[in-house]
């Protein structure tokens, strides 16, 4: 059994879904596993959750720019390096790196030279997802230069998806026996929580969006969709409701508010794991309006196997990856990313009990393929395989 380090820069633990899952399941394994991430409110600097010892480090708020992701970075980097170096001299076996950024290269080969295994945990594409917020820039050439030396720095290759999967043979020239696929599949307690959706007409309908609001999210179009719901569909009475967090989340309370809708548009913020099932249950149909760019073709949406496991049929833009995940069980609107497709498949779902029905049973089915069991087992063979001693 190994001593892992995770670091863990831009979501909080154990909000961070796959790290969690990922986690957990190599200390159920019997892994000794220490992850590192940013601390939220109220968050204690040290706990164990799950099995799983927990160190976190403090986060200033800084603005949604350039300038303020590399701020941001800049402190979580010299906070994680301290850690992986600390965590490297008391004897761990592995660090287990995840990203965005691609920035803890550094530690990495520090491993390598120590003789330990190193695992990129590739969650997003970081120069793709830098240049979607602020364009193409000097920092996108740079994260791009980082994305290489983090690559050639792993002994192990995490990815979530097989565009992934194919970046890091093409970009990061690692050999295909040195990659897994561990894909974001529910937990079986998802399915155990699932519920029937409402059936018959909907005047009314209950709709849901689950997961980060940023700019590449599409969240910016969740208000015009009640508009285009109300005055192009006879839809009035729609209802959203909005569970997360992100640095869109003021202008989407304050466009909610110019618009006369406040009181149809909830907003959670982020709520405990064990609060999502009750959430999905509530709603009719769940939503993933992400538009159809080259990052979001290429990742993979965490909410669409969600959504699928609480038995919600969900409308979304035809994404690579999405389609890989959803297949025949989702509602997809065109591939212009334009309000209205979008808009006109939901009001469509919405007065058709028969199709909500049959999404409904083919997303139950398919995420049952895709649950974390699968993806558990892939990486626990990986890492029976690594070399810790």
């Amino acid at each position: 059994m190994a001593r892992v380090a995770m670091l863990l820069e831009n979501n909080p633990y154990p909000q961070d879904v796959r790290v969690r899952s990922e986690a957990e399941s190599l200390a159920s394994a019997g892994h000794d596993v220490t992850v590192w991430a940013p601390r939220a409110p109220e968050q204690p600097r040290r706990e164990r959750v799950g099995g799983v010892k927990v160190r976190r480090f403090r986060l200033p708020e800084t603005p949604a720019s350039p300038l303020g992701f590399v701020l941001e970075y800049s402190i979580a980097n010299a906070s994680l390096y301290l850690a992986g170096i600390v965590e490297l001299l008391r004897g761990a076996d592995v660090v287990h790196f995840h990203n965005p950024p691609d920035t803890l290269f550094g530690v990495g080969f520090l491993a390598r030279l120590l003789g330990r295994q190193v695992v990129f945990d590739h969650h997003d594409l970081a120069p793709e997802l830098f240049e979607a917020k602020f364009g193409d820039s000097a920092v996108v050439r740079a994260l791009r230069f980082f994305e290489r030396l983090t690559f050639a720095s792993s002994t192990l290759v995490v990815t979530a998806n097989e565009s992934h999967h194919e970046v890091a043979m093409k970009r990061g020239g690692i050999a295909e026996e040195r990659i897994i696929i561990v894909r974001n599949g529910p937990p079986a307690a998802a399915f155990e929580a699932a519920t029937e959706p409402r059936g018959g007409v909907l005047e009314e309908p209950r709709l849901l969006f689950l997961g980060s609001m940023e700019s590449q999210d599409g969240v910016d179009d969740l208000v015009p969709l009640l508009e285009a719901l109300a005055s192009r569909h006879d839809l009035p009475g729609a209802r959203l409701t909005v569970v997360g967090e992100g640095s869109r989340r003021p202008a989407l309370t304050a466009a909610a508010a110019a618009a006369g809708l406040d009181s149809r548009v909830r907003f959670t913020g982020r709520v405990p794991h064990a609060e999502v099932p009750a959430l999905l249950a509530e709603a009719d149909i769940c939503l993933d309006p992400a538009p159809c760019t080259e990052l979001n073709h290429r990742s993979t949406m965490i909410k669409i196997a969600e959504y699928m496991a609480a038995r919600r049929p969900v409308v979304s833009f035809p994404l690579l990856e999405t389609k890989r995940t959803a297949g025949e069980a989702a509602a997809f609107a065109g591939e212009d990313g334009g309000l209205d497709s979008f808009a006109a498949q939901v009001a469509a779902l919405a007065r058709d009990p028969d199709r909500r029905a049959e999404l409904a049973r083919r997303g139950s089915e398919r995420a049952r393929s895709l649950g974390w069991d699968s993806s558990e087992a892939q990486l626990l063979a990986a890492y029976a395989a690594l070399n810790t001693h």
